[in-house]
């Protein structure tokens, strides 16, 4: 793999960052340029911004050529989390934070993180708020959900499992990857969930902030579409295996043990919910030598769903109506 930088720099590669922003990217020509801009635009911080580009052939170089800057590694990969682990690598500053090639990091974002790790010396991480947007058919930017909660910010063991992990508005200094360890590139989707799940059972401590500091930009090119058929599958494997390896660790506390079940319950029922014949039976079968109770936690939470969704229509009669 490569380390190439630019020639003809109109800004400098910096000497002393104060943060690392790693980017991995593959042919995102179209979007690449708006992520690299949002981080030139983050004032009063000195920032080391790595894109790691697996091979892109649709322009992509070219466009990161504009910006000297940048140092972008090239080659080819094992996907997102080698290729993210590639990055983590050569990154020289204490703390660290990842960007999407096809999301932004929010105004200022970098300048209220570094507060808060002033602030509080002994953090292992900073998270602030996340804003997930989509074209509308208009092809005007709309926004489908804000993620704003303080306790989510934080980590709680429902959030590890089945919430919402946020990694892309999470910051970490350098000595916690130091302390647990990388992403587990063998997850394909997954690997910034088993990073979490690591790192929150290793005691990380996470200092949450009021600002908003990161965009999802949710298209039919993302990975982390979960909804798309030839995905569903593997996801739920993938979601499983770590529940497994929750539920078997001694090392785990009891609370996520317990949550790490419903999780294993959930996702048990969504895989054999897309499979079919030999894969369904495959399913089952290890869903029952996991977890002979799962049948039961997943009606459980399939009633209380459907319950809470009917409370909520009682309330708001014209709740789903377009």
């Amino acid at each position: 793999m490569l380390d190439h930088r630019f020639p003809g720099s109109v800004a400098a590669p910096v000497d002393t960052p104060d943060i690392s922003i790693v980017t991995p990217c593959l042919n995102r020509a179209g979007l690449v340029a708006d992520a690299v801009e949002s981080v030139l635009t983050q004032n009063g911080v000195a920032v080391e911004h790595i894109v790691v580009d697996g091979g892109s052939t649709d322009g992509t170089l070219d466009v990161l050529a504009r910006y000297p800057h940048l140092r972008v590694l090239t080659g080819p990969d094992e996907g997102l989390y080698d290729a993210i682990n590639r990055g983590l690598a050569i990154a020289r500053a204490p703390v660290i934070g990842h960007l999407n090639s096809d999301d932004l990091l929010l105004p200022d974002a970098l300048a209220a993180t570094l507060r808060a790790f002033a602030g509080a010396p002994d953090a292992d991480a900073v998270c602030g708020g996340a804003v997930v947007t989509a074209l509308g058919p208009d092809g005007r930017e709309r926004t489908l959900c804000v993620y704003d909660d303080p306790a989510m910010k934080r980590l709680r063991p429902l959030d590890l499992c089945r919430g919402v992990p946020m990694i892309n508005a999470r910051f970490f200094r350098r000595s916690l990857y130091d302390r647990v360890g990388v992403y587990d590139p063998s997850y394909r989707y997954a690997g910034d969930r088993d990073f979490l799940l690591r790192a929150w059972v290793a005691g990380m401590r996470t200092v949450a902030i009021p600002e908003r500091v990161y965009t999802y930009r949710q298209h039919a090119g993302s990975l982390t579409i979960a909804d798309a058929p030839q995905r569903a599958t593997p996801w739920c494997e993938e979601h499983l295996r770590l529940a497994r390896r929750v539920m078997s660790d001694p090392a785990t506390p009891p609370d996520l043990q317990r949550e790490a079940r419903v999780w294993h319950a959930l996702e048990v029922g969504r895989a054999l919910a897309h499979a079919r014949g030999a894969i369904a039976a495959r399913l089952a079968l290890n869903g029952f030598q996991a977890d002979s109770g799962w049948p039961v936690r997943f009606f459980t939470q399939a009633a209380g769903y459907c319950l809470r969704r009917l409370w909520r229509s009682k309330d708001c009669p014209a709740t789903g109506r377009h």
